[in-house]
C-alpha cells in the first residue's frame, strides 16, 4: 500500500510503499507484464516483491507505467527519459524517487544496531556523530553516503575519503549538507531526510552550480 508521498523539494518527488501483497496482488496492479519478464528468473520472493512494488509505486505517482532498464552498474532509468529517478528498499518498504530535471539519489535503511558494527568503515575522524542519538545518526550517515555512491554511479568511491557530511543534530525530519571528492566536478549536496520507526529515509540532490 501507499506509505507515503511528498514534494522534498518543488522538482523532487518521494514515495514509499509498504509491501502488504502478494505476488499476484502486486501483478494485478500492473498491466505491462512483458516488462517485468526478468522476475521469474528471480528465486528470492522478497527481490520480487521489491521489483514489484517499486513498478506499482512509480504508477501510483506518475499516474502510467513506465518501462525500467539498468545501466551496466545496475542503476535503474527510465526507458522513455522522462525522468531521472533512484530507487531503494528496506525490510518490507520500498522507496522511489523522481525528478524531471536534477539527477538524485535516494537509499532506505532498516533501524537496527547492526550499524554499530560498521561505524570505524564508515565514519571519518572529521566527521560528528551526536552520542546522544548515536544510532540515528549513524544510519543517517550511512543512508546518506549510499545515496551519494548511487548518484555518483563511478567506481572506487572510498566511502571514509571521498563522501563527507557536515556536521548536523538528527531530527525527526531536516536537511544536512554533504560533499564529494571523488569526481572532478567535487558535488556539494542538500540531503533531506526522514526518521521513521522501521526507518529512516534519505534522499539528495547536488547543489546548482
Amino acid at each position: 500500500m501507499l506509505y507515503s508521498r511528498e514534494y522534498i523539494t518543488e522538482s523532487t518527488l518521494l514515495g514509499i510503499w509498504k509491501i502488504e501483497e502478494t505476488r499476484e496482488e502486486l501483478l494485478s496492479m500492473l498491466c505491462h507484464h512483458e516488462w517485468i519478464q526478468n522476475i521469474y528468473s528471480i528465486k528470492s520472493e522478497s527481490r520480487v516483491l521489491e521489483i514489484l512494488a517499486a513498478r506499482v509505486l512509480f504508477k501510483e505517482l506518475l499516474g502510467e507505467e513506465k518501462e525500467i532498464y539498468y545501466n551496466s552498474s545496475g542503476k535503474p532509468f527510465f526507458t522513455d527519459e522522462s525522468y531521472h529517478i533512484s530507487v531503494s528498499h528496506t525490510r518490507g518498504y520500498v522507496g522511489v524517487a523522481l525528478n524531471k530535471h536534477k539527477f538524485l539519489g535516494l537509499d532506505l535503511e532498516q533501524v537496527s544496531e547492526k550499524i554499530f558494527r560498521v561505524r570505524n568503515r564508515l565514519i571519518s575522524s572529521h566527521e560528528y556523530i551526536d552520542q546522544n542519538n548515536e544510532l540515528i545518526h549513524l544510519l543517517l550517515h550511512w543512508s546518506a553516503k549510499e545515496a551519494m555512491i548511487k548518484f555518483l554511479d563511478v567506481e572506487g568511491i572510498d566511502i571514509r575519503k571521498h563522501l563527507f557530511i557536515d556536521k548536523f543534530i538528527p531530527r525527526q525530519k531536516g536537511c544536512f549538507p554533504a560533499a564529494e571528492s571523488r569526481t572532478e566536478t567535487h558535488y556539494q549536496f542538500d540531503v533531506y531526510y526522514r526518521v521513521e520507526k522501521d526507518f529512516v529515509v534519505v534522499c539528495l540532490e547536488a547543489n546548482d552550480f
